[in-house]
């Protein structure tokens, strides 16, 4: 057996790879061969069914659909595998309602999306264990669904608040090896790419920003002509540096082979995966003998094994790991595309005449330079894991069994930065000599060597437990009692441990009567003694309307009516044992003589020794419809969720002076409810079937109490508003002249001029402050709905998906957006946005406020100038493929071969121009992808 220790010294491919594995994971597949061959049609009671068809996976269990009372939805993982993205979470828009996500990067390796439930950030379960969900690939996957009310989460104590994300993965099946190869290639585009200003127009906004200030301009009419022209290229350059920088278009290949078959004594799924995702860099081959590109590769494999050791022994095994390398510049991605944004394009030449790199004394950092000569910085992420579950049925009982389930996974994530500085020369013309002088800025330095160990940490999580299952009469029991431990251990700090005993009891009378309680007692290791347990107990009953006798339609093949309360915890902000006071070093100050040592010790964060778990009480009621011979599915609920003991930091105006950072503390109070709606259809003929499904998911959310400081004005609060409501002040266009300014009120701070915002006084007082500030936007539910489409024809079959948000809204006033801020020892790129501004000749049509170099303290603060709504539709998703006749594959041995072309990001219809709406900050862009593949079947 290997050691997950020794990772570093034997890599996870080596071990994958290595003959021992494939000897025995052979034995397994052969046993499981031959048994199928002598067994063909095993009774239904003998075969081993870890995911049972006819249930559905819940917390710590499975359940059948008809008997669930919860709040539950949930996609194939058939339906994901296609799609072409580095993360789960990236094939899973638009298809769970209730579930939001939001895409603030397209890094290769760093693109997954923010995720949240019904407003909170879920907890994510891969095969009933707590994991990152980075630590899988779709093709592993069987399912993924959402658990979101109270009795499909309180078995997870204080971390149920949020709900949860529920990933299985896949498993063999009865039957000869099947044999899955898919192959596909894509093509990478950035969705938007920001417009920037050419040399010309930048010198033509700078010189009017200096003289908006009083000054004299910099750039004189020829300077401006050399710009416009392109007349001189190395003493007035114009640089795109976006282009220079970034490829027009970049590459993704993925790759996936899997075995799966068995028998009744034992079933196995193997799957490997290669991922090879391109940077947007745009660095030749050949500048340097290492790559300095961004890219991400990701080998993934797993091994599913399930092994009947005896008519009452069931064991399960998982083996898996991730191999994950990176690579950047040695100046780091992020660095580089700030810079990218912000370096004006006539800042400096790519390169002098003389091959050297362009800068001067303001702008010291070279992009060409940043790209190419920084050196590199390669990554390496190693993560092995393996999961070993037996289920014993107890004779002396019919129905009673024992489980018990480990788990150990170890994450190891090191950089080496081979990194180096550089040097640019300003070139300048001697006007006595006409020599050429060229001034050096910074050094080319030697290559450094070191390595920064990102995580090492490692997961050990167990449950033990009993269950029964017993049928008396019309009705059926089922019963948990478990006992479950999650040992976390980041690096060096002190492990993180949640542990809990948890029950729960499912009846159903005559199909017809549902109920189910559930409870946990749960703990965690990081709050004070005597204060770390809490009790979560939930219930929910159900009727299925449809399975009474008195109940005869032609119509309804289901009707049924449920509803569930409960109480569930979250621990997730519980900090590093708060309840203690930590000191730190650093300086602080004296009353008196100072101590001789220079090591003095400061107060950190005020411990709170009260510290415990938010609280959510949550209720839920809804309804699951199937009608049309369950050709029409419809599914609706409505959640009301009271989140309790919030952590917040109390305002500082609400007490004195400490002297000290205030502590988190259980006094926040919020509520959030809504409703949720799926609709499908799907049908079939002799040679075409197809589906349509849509779902819509509205969120109120309201702030009860935040222990919020006294305002003078009702406005002013934000208790009773919508969490993240955005304030700010109210504007109402630019001064137009000085009369103007001279009549309206006065504003704190700051002397307006003519091309400036102007607000409204909202108290009254004549003077524009804080005091004006009043929240900006209706506090409509936020909206998140998708539609996805499939349609099949003979071999043919194409599907799509839709998915957008209604009222949300974005600032767009960030340091990468409003141009002519200070960057590095001068001025920061503008955009074409700023040609829009405000000049006496434009007033009546300006669209943004006059030039100012620098930050404008009246102009860029948040104001509804700024505020713009960032709804959108987007064509998240869609494909056309075509399976070769069986008449063609079976001369070819084949069950099945299959070609697909398919699409993401592919058109976006959206007011909220400029930007992407998921984001309006310019970071590395989200990708369009055009993929196309093949899919092989033995």
């Amino acid at each position: 057996m290997y050691h997950f220790g020794c990772l570093r010294r034997k890599s996870l491919l080596e071990i994958v790879l290595s003959k021992e594995y494939f000897l025995a994971l052979l034995l397994v597949v052969a046993a499981g061969n031959i048994s199928a061959q002598n067994n063909a049609a095993p009774p239904r009671d003998s075969l081993i069914r870890f995911v049972p068809d006819s249930t559905l996976p819940v917390a710590f269990g499975w359940q059948r659909p008809g008997e669930m009372v919860q709040s539950y939805s949930a996609v194939n993982g058939s339906d994901l595998t296609n799609v072409p993205v580095s993360s789960i979470l990236g094939a899973l828009y638009g298809r769970l309602p209730g579930l939001q996500l939001r895409q603030a990067t397209g890094a290769p390796g760093s693109d997954a999306p923010n995720e949240s439930l019904r407003g909170l950030t879920p907890l994510v379960i891969i095969d009933g264990v707590p994991r990152d969900f980075t630590m899988i690939d779709l093709y592993q996957v069987a399912s993924v669904a959402v658990l979101k009310d109270a009795v499909a989460t309180a078995l997870y104590g204080q971390r149920g608040a949020g709900g949860a994300l529920l990933i299985t993965t896949k498993r063999g099946g009865a039957g000869k090896a099947r044999i899955s190869f898919t192959a596909q290639t894509a093509s990478l585009k950035s969705v938007t790419q920001p417009k920037l200003l050419d040399a010309y127009n930048y010198a033509l906004l700078f010189n009017e920003g200096l003289l908006n200030a009083g000054q004299q301009p910099v750039y004189t009419a020829d300077d401006l002509s050399a710009y416009k022209n392109h007349s001189d290229p190395f003493g007035h350059p114009d640089v795109d540096w976006y282009s220079t920088a970034f490829k027009d278009k970049t590459q993704l290949q993925q790759y996936n082979l899997n075995i799966s078959g068995g028998s009744n004594t034992a079933r196995y799924f193997v799957d490997l995966d290669y991922l090879n995702q391109g940077g947007v860099l745009n660095v030749p081959n050949d500048v340097n003998t290492y790559p300095t590109t961004n890219y991400y590769k990701r080998y993934n494999f797993r091994t599913n094994l399930d092994v009947a050791l005896t008519k009452t022994t069931q064991v399960g095994i998982n083996i898996y790991g991730r191999l994950q390398n990176g690579n950047q510049p040695g100046a780091g991605m992020d660095s580089i595309y700030n810079s990218v944004m912000l370096t004006p394009g006539n800042a400096y030449p790519q390169f002098n005449p003389d091959g050297s790199l362009g800068g001067n004394s303001q702008y010291r950092g070279n992009i060409w330079g940043l790209m190419a000569k920084s050196g590199y910085i390669p990554s390496y992420n190693r993560t092995m894991g393996m999961d070993l579950s037996v289920k014993q049925d107890l004779t002396f009982l019919k129905g009673l069994y024992a489980v018990a389930k480990g788990s150990f996974i170890s994450y190891y994530n090191e950089s080496t930065l081979r990194t180096k500085s550089i040097e640019v020369y300003d070139m300048n013309i001697d006007p006595a000599t006409g020599d050429t002088i060229y001034t050096k800025f910074g050094n080319t330095g030697t290559q450094t060597n070191t390595m920064s160990v990102g995580a090492r940490d490692r997961q050990i999580y167990y449950t033990l437990g009993l269950g029964y299952d017993a049928a008396f009469n019309a009705s059926k029991l089922h019963a948990d009692l478990l006992y479950n431990n999650d040992n976390y251990v980041n690096g060096s700090d002190l492990p993180v441990t949640n542990r809990g005993i948890l029950g729960r009891a499912e009846f159903s009378l005559k199909e017809r009567y549902l109920l189910e309680a559930v409870a946990s007692y749960s703990g965690l290791n990081r709050f004070a003694k005597g204060k770390e347990w809490g009790l979560f107990p939930a219930v929910g009953i159900g009727w299925n309307i449809s399975k009474e006798s008195w109940f005869s339609s032609s119509v309804f093949n289901d009707l049924k009516i449920r509803s569930t309360y409960g109480l569930t915890g979250n621990n997730l902000s519980a900090g590093y044992f708060a309840y203690q006071q930590f000191y730190n070093s650093g300086a602080t100050f004296y009353k008196g003589n100072a101590p001789a040592s220079s090591n003095t010790m400061v107060e950190g964060t005020l411990a709170n020794p009260d510290l415990t778990w938010e609280k959510a009480k949550k209720f839920n009621v809804g309804t699951d419809i199937a009608i049309a011979k369950n050709r029409v599915h419809f599914t609706a609920d409505y959640f009301n969720n009271l989140i309790y003991d919030a952590l917040i930091i109390r305002e500082a105006n609400a007490g004195g002076l400490l002297g000290a950072n205030r502590p988190l503390e259980n006094l926040g109070r919020y509520r959030y409810k809504g409703y949720e709606f799926s609709l499908g259809y799907n049908d079939h003929t002799r040679n075409a079937s197809w589906y349509v499904t849509g779902n819509a998911a509205l969120l109120n959310t309201k702030i009860i109490d935040i222990t919020e400081a006294a305002w003078p004005e009702a406005y002013l609060y934000r208790t009773g508003r919508p969490l993240g409501q955005p304030f700010g002040l109210v504007a109402e266009g630019f001064y137009q002249n000085t009369e103007e300014i001279s009549n309206g009120p006065v504003v704190e701070g700051y002397s307006p001029q003519p091309g400036d915002l102007k607000y409204k006084d909202l108290n009254g007082d004549h003077i524009i402050n804080a005091l004006d500030k009043t929240a900006l936007t209706s506090g409509k539910p936020v909206v998140n709905y998708g539609l996805n489409y499939g349609f099949q024809w003979k071999g043919f079959d194409i599907s799509m998906l839709w998915q957008g948000v209604m009222n949300v809204y974005t600032f767009t006033n960030s340091m990468n957006t409003l141009g002519f801020q200070i960057y590095q020892s001068g001025y920061s790129q503008a955009f074409e946005s700023n040609l829009g501004r405000w000049t006496p000749e434009t007033a009546a049509t300006a669209t943004f406020p006059r030039i100012t170099l620098g930050y404008n303290t009246n102009n860029y603060q948040n104001s509804s100038f700024w505020l713009k709504r960032s709804d959108y539709l987007r064509l998240k998703y869609a494909e056309i493929g075509y399976a070769l006749p069986a008449t063609v594959i079976n001369r070819i041995k084949l069950k099945q071969a299959r070609v697909f072309v398919n699409a993401t990001n592919l058109l976006t219809v959206s007011k909220f121009r400029n930007w992407d709406p998921e984001y309006s900050d310019w970071a590395y862009p989200n990708q369009r992808t055009v993929s196309a593949g093949v899919n092989i079947q033995f």
